[in-house]
This record gives structure tokens, C-alpha cells and sequence, in this order.
């Protein structure tokens, strides 16, 4: 099968092996754009029970015919339906899903592995006033360190990407804030504005500092006194 919906398919076993054995055993697992299932049989193995999401009926069809009992896979699409109680989330994200999803794991702070283009990876542990420091960084480190495993080639999927990918680790911390979404909402509107003066979105903001200067932490201290 090709991709579907801007989707890469994960075809090297040892990959789907090593992602599966970063899940605890015994763990319910939530795993979003499932595919063919080279994924999913992994975790299977490893897991309770899983719970594999995919938006391609003829792909979902596809797994449930030869998936085990322990896995119930679901027909929609994952930044539109209801969650079910898991313990963890693994996968492959769709390229075209990775931020939001990303925003909707940091809201619900579930210990994750996911598999994203490197670039993503690289502005998931940015430091303040690089180039790929900006909102996405920010959401996900409030409430998650961040851990960058393993690098994966192109000619692990079907049809290879044309960047490498990467086996990131989320492990959630105290969260920065009580209002996950309120937060988010105003890091999005700072970083719209990401090279102007911090002090032109928010008076409080220390002198001088461009918004993508900011630390999270000084992110922080101005969503206290800043946010409208």
C-alpha cells in the first residue's frame, strides 16, 4: 500500500521494535495514523491493549484483519475524536498532523514516544534565540522534557521522505502553568510576532529582548502579568 493522506509508511521492523521497546509492558497505548500496522503489531507484543487510530478506511480495514485481540483500531481522525484512557502514546505521526497533535499530547500530559521529522525534533529541543525556537518549542517544554533517542533514515518508510526522522521521547514535568490552553493561546500570539521587541507585545517583557530571546520560563512570568 502507498501513502495515503500525506502519510509515510514505517516499513523497517527494527525501527517499529525499538519504538515498542521504549512502552512498558503491560501499558495501554493510544497510536495515531497506524498505516499498515508495522507499528501497531510491535506495541501489541509489548502493550495490554492498543488502540490504533486511522483515518484511512481501506488502511483500517486492512489492520483489522490481521491485527491480534488486544488491538481495537478506530476509523477517524485523531485531532477530531475523543481520546480513550491510555497510559501512553506512541507513533509514527502523519507529517501533516504533527503540531497539532503535538499541542493536543501537551495538553493532556501523556508520556509519549513519537517518531517526527528531524526538523520538528530539532525545534523540540531549541534553545531561546535560535532559528527553530518558537511556539511549538515552548507548548512542549511546559510540560514535557524532551529527549531526541534515535535518527532514522528515508529508506525506512514507504515512500521514503525526503528528511531524515527521529525517535523523540516525551516525558511529562509539573506543568508551567494551571491554563494549558489560555498559555498556549498567548505563545501563539507572541511568536506571530517572533523578531519584534518583546516589550511591544507586553510591557513587562525585559528590555530589550526580541520574543524569540525569550526563555520559557520568562514566557511564563509575562503570560502572568501579560495575558489579556
Amino acid at each position: 500500500m502507498g501513502r495515503r493522506l500525506g502519510q509515510h509508511m514505517l516499513r523497517d521492523k527494527s525501527v517499529a521494535e525499538y519504538i515498542a521497546s521504549l512502552v512498558p509492558a503491560g501499558s495501554v497505548v493510544l497510536e495515531v495514523g497506524a498505516g499498515t500496522g508495522v507499528l501497531t503489531l510491535e506495541l501489541a507484543k509489548r502493550a495490554s491493549k492498543v488502540y490504533a487510530v486511522e483515518l484511512d478506511k481501506a488502511l483500517a480495514a486492512y489492520l483489522s484483519a490481521r491485527a491480534p485481540p488486544n488491538v481495537e483500531v478506530i476509523v477517524g481522525d485523531a485531532l477530531e475524536i475523543e481520546w480513550p484512557q491510555v497510559d501512553l502514546f506512541a507513533s509514527n505521526i502523519p507529517y501533516y498532523i504533527t503540531s497539532p497533535i503535538l499541542l493536543k499530547l501537551a495538553e493532556r500530559r501523556l508520556p509519549a514516544v513519537v517518531m517526527l521529522q528531524r526538523e520538528v525534533a530539532e525545534r523540540l529541543r531549541a534553545e531561546p534565540g535560535s532559528e527553530n525556537y518558537g511556539r511549538l518549542t515552548v507548548a512542549v517544554r511546559c510540560n514535557y522534557d524532551v529527549e531526541v533517542l534515535k535518527l532514522v533514515p528515508p529508506r525506512a518508510f514507504s515512500p521514503p521522505p525526503q528528511v531524515q526522522s527521529a525517535i523523540v521521547r516525551l516525558t511529562p514535568r509539573g506543568p508551567c502553568v494551571d491554563d494549558f490552553k489560555s498559555f498556549e493561546k498567548f505563545t501563539a500570539m507572541l511568536f506571530s510576532q517572533r523578531r519584534k521587541l518583546a516589550r511591544k507585545a507586553c510591557r513587562e517583557a525585559p528590555e530589550g529582548k526580541r520574543v524569540y530571546q525569550l526563555t520559557l520560563e520568562e514566557i511564563v512570568e509575562l503570560f502572568g502579568k501579560c495575558r489579556s
